[in-house]
This record gives structure tokens, sequence and C-alpha cells, in this order.
């Protein structure tokens, strides 16, 4: 039985951000709805994604206005359960507890399937809270999976480990299987090597890339500040760091869009470009941030972000089994 490409699995995305995990799922599913809470990533989601997209606070738009979709995606904030951030967790985090509004949704409209992303915290030190909503959604019909998973094994030149839950709507018949680890291990030096050199962004002259998003402004940290760091260091958390040539890179965090140095780039004496920060999250560069969105939004949707290579791993094979299983169906009503 074969399913018709035209009548691709629809799916709706929830805290959508600049639309990194869409970019994943776009070209195998059809992107019906996203919700995004800003607008400025919402604006480089409509020039990648699509025009679909909802700006405002999803606790304020009723569940039943929701459309229904075969998929629903979405990795809620994250800052009230990282270790990086607030850690305040779901009953004092102004943000924690949108977790339960995606669960309210998902309860709503029943979803044949659906993927939470979030920090690997949530399974550590807000145990509770993780046990709780995996007991809900098992409660509302669906057979529950998750797993820890590293972008670096899916080909990604980051060290970035998520919590992945997958939910299958019990009548469908199966759990999810989540991706084998790639073969392919890729290095900054991989990713960014080949790119030219960045071009600058002053007061007085703007250069126009020849890589899309490929500016430095020097601001942040700026050379006087990173010398004076590495010269004379402070009682600071991480300090000056530099990214590796021939290995991953650590966790590019949000705050990057604040100061970039716990992100500086192997050689230069600067932080990452976003574009260098897009490629190391495995980004395509078909993907261009458009100049409208402040460079900050910028730095921080990247940050945000769900890593290409491992979002598309998650769609690719989610899609595959439930095709399998709409398959089964169908032969066994034949």
């Amino acid at each position: 039985m074969v399913y018709r490409e035209q009548n691709k699995f629809k799916v709706c995305s929830f805290f959508a951000g600049g639309g990194l995990l869409d970019l994943a799922f776009k070209e195998e599913y059809q992107i019906i709805w996203a919700n995004e809470l800003h607008e400025q990533p919402a604006l480089s989601y409509m020039h990648n994604i699509g025009r679909h997209i909802k700006v405002g606070d999803i606790l304020q738009h009723p569940n039943h206005l929701i459309p229904y979709g075969d998929v629903y995606i979405g990795g809620p904030p994250c800052v009230d359960y990282s270790s990086d951030g607030k850690n305040r967790g779901e009953e004092e985090g102004l943000t924690g507890r949108l977790v339960w509004k995606y669960q309210s949704i998902i309860a709503q409209n029943k979803p044949m399937a659906f993927l939470l992303e979030n920090v690997s915290n949530l399974a550590r030190q807000h145990k509770d809270t993780l046990y709780r909503l995996l007991t809900s959604f098992t409660d509302l019909g669906y057979n529950m999976g998750f797993r820890l998973l590293n972008a670096a094994d899916y080909g990604v030149a980051q060290s970035r480990e998520r919590l992945i839950i997958v939910g299958i709507r019990k009548d469908l018949g199966f759990f999810y299987e989540f991706p084998e680890p790639s073969q392919i291990r890729a290095t900054v030096r991989d990713v960014i090597g080949d790119l030219p050199e960045a071009a600058t962004v002053t007061k007085f002259m703007y250069e126009e890339p020849l890589v899309a998003n490929h500016t430095t402004n020097w601001e942040s940290p700026s050379p006087e500040r990173l010398y004076d760091v590495i010269l004379n260091p402070r009682n600071q958390r991480r300090g000056m760091r530099r990214l590796p040539w021939d290995d991953v890179s650590p966790t590019l965090t949000a705050h990057i869009a604040k100061d970039g140095r716990e992100f500086l780039h192997p050689t230069a004496d600067r932080r990452l470009t976003v574009r260098e920060a897009l490629r190391i999250m495995s980004v395509p560069d078909s993907y261009v941030i458009p100049g409208t969105v402040k460079l900050s939004h910028q730095y921080r949707l990247t940050g945000n972000g769900v890593p290409y290579l491992l979002g598309k791993a998650l769609a690719r094979s989610l899609r595959l089994q439930l095709l399998n299983a709409r398959d089964i169906r169908m032969v066994g009503i034949i």
C-alpha cells in the first residue's frame, strides 16, 4: 500500500521559535499551523517555513480553536528546567507549566502522534514532573517513549543532549522506535572551516556578506575585553572559551545573544557569527534569517532550536513508522 505524497501527514507546531524543528519536518510533512509567542523569531519562521504561524501567547489561545493535525511537535520553553537557566520547575517557574498547556492541547485534539523536546535536566532534576507528564499521556491513550539523545550522535558538530518524548495513539498499535545514531561524526572544522572571513558591521559601513548571516560586530565581547579576560582571569564560571577545530562544539545556548565569550571562533578573536552558529546546529545555508530580525534574536532563535539533522532523523523515522502502521491497518481492513 503506497501513501501518496500529496497526502502528507499534517503537522501543527507549538513554541515554534524560528522554525528549526519545522524545517526538519517540512520536506516530508505538511505543516498547517504553528504558534510562537515572540514576533522576532516568527519573522524568520515566516521567511523560511510559511505564513501559517500565529504570533501570541498560547495560554490565551483556546484549545478548541487549534486545528487537528496528524502530528503535533513542540519544545515548550526549557529555562525553568535547565541547569543553565532558572531551573525553577513547573510550580515556581513562569514557563515550566507550559508543558501542561501542550498536554491539554493534545488531550483536546488527540493527534495520531506527538513529539515533545526539552532539556535533559527535565529527566534528571525534575523527574516527578516527567513521570506525571508521561502518566497523563498514557491515561489519554498514548503509547509513550522517551530518550535522552545527543545531537552529536546524529552528525551534528555539537554535544547537545536533549530529552525527546514521543507519544503514539494506542489505536495505531505500536510504540515509537527512536532512530539509530548516524555513522557520521562531524567536527567544528567540518561545518565552518570552509566559510570565508566574516563580513564586518559597524555604525558607518555595511559589507554585504558572501554568506548570509555571516557578519561580526566586535561588541560582545570586544577584542579588548577578550584579551583582558584572557590575560587577567577573573572568578568566572567559564571565562573565554574557544571552540575546538577538531572536536564537537559544546552546547550552544540562547545566551550567546547577550555574551558570546563562551563561544569564540577557534582562531579568530571574536564570537561566532550567526551563520557559524547555524552550521553548528547543522542548519542548511538555505535557511536565511532576514535582516529585519534583530541580531540578538538571531542568536537566540538559533540557540533555542533543535539541530536540523537530529530533527530530520526524528521526522523521517516517525513518518515511516506511521506509514507502516497505516498500511498494516488498511491491509487488515481489506
